[in-house]
């Protein structure tokens, strides 16, 4: 559906990431965790629309997060909006997503703002009452000793036992992930990384015992 979505906070997370929370003027907007919304935008005459995960969990609708990296134009542009600007958008769109409580245990590898969906996730997860193991291993290539949401994940891995969170800091998160020493055939894994980095997180964990059919992934680009 088309919707208005009203800034109502703006917080970096790293010195690249900022979470930017939105009020949708459409009370009956509603997402699976792991979608997304295409905000428009306007430059130079032309209009043009990117693709972002949705951050927060389906429960807070029709209030959204939106997780930007500055690396481009357009993430700019939704960056620099301040608390009460306005922004055009569409959805919700997307496939890696949860419909109902999984019955596996489950390990979400992100870098940078590939968390947003995985967090969209997490938190739906928790509020479900998921009592699976739940691996969260995250990176962030931009500016490797801050990562979004860290706070958060370590607070959750000390009051959610069944929550394991590692920080891939000066290590990348699939090298991480396999010294744990876990049997990764008995996880349904998700990963979300940028362009080629995706496929090369996934190449590692096929080389150990998880399986293609256990694994789904998302990448995101930068303009």
């Amino acid at each position: 559906m088309d919707c208005i979505g009203v800034v109502i906070a703006s917080r970096w997370l790293t010195p690249t990431i900022k979470s930017i929370r939105l009020e949708l003027d459409r009370s009956d907007f509603c997402f699976l965790p792991g979608q997304s919304v295409w905000p428009k935008f306007e430059r130079n005459g032309k209009t043009f629309s990117k693709i972002y995960s949705i951050a927060s969990s389906p429960s807070r609708c029709p209030e959204i997060e939106l997780c930007v990296s500055r690396v481009g134009w357009s993430s700019a542009f939704i960056q620099d909006l301040a608390v009460g600007e306005t922004i055009a958008m569409r959805g919700p769109y997307g496939l890696m997503t949860l419909k109902q409580l999984p019955h596996r245990p489950r390990i979400y590898i992100a870098e940078g703002s590939g968390i947003a969906p995985l967090k969209s996730h997490i938190d739906w997860l928790r509020e479900a009452g998921f009592r699976q193991s739940l691996w969260l291993v995250q990176s962030n290539p931009e500016t490797p000793d801050a990562l979004p949401y860290w706070e958060e994940w370590r607070s959750l891995s000390q009051r959610w036992p069944a929550f394991h969170y590692l920080e891939a800091v000066g290590v990348l998160p699939e090298v991480l992930l396999t010294r744990q020493g876990l049997n990764l055939s008995e996880f349904e894994i998700d990963i979300c990384a940028v362009g080629d980095r995706t496929q090369q997180i996934q190449d590692v964990v096929l080389a150990t015992s998880a399986r293609l059919s256990q694994v789904r992934t998302e990448e995101f680009f930068a303009f």
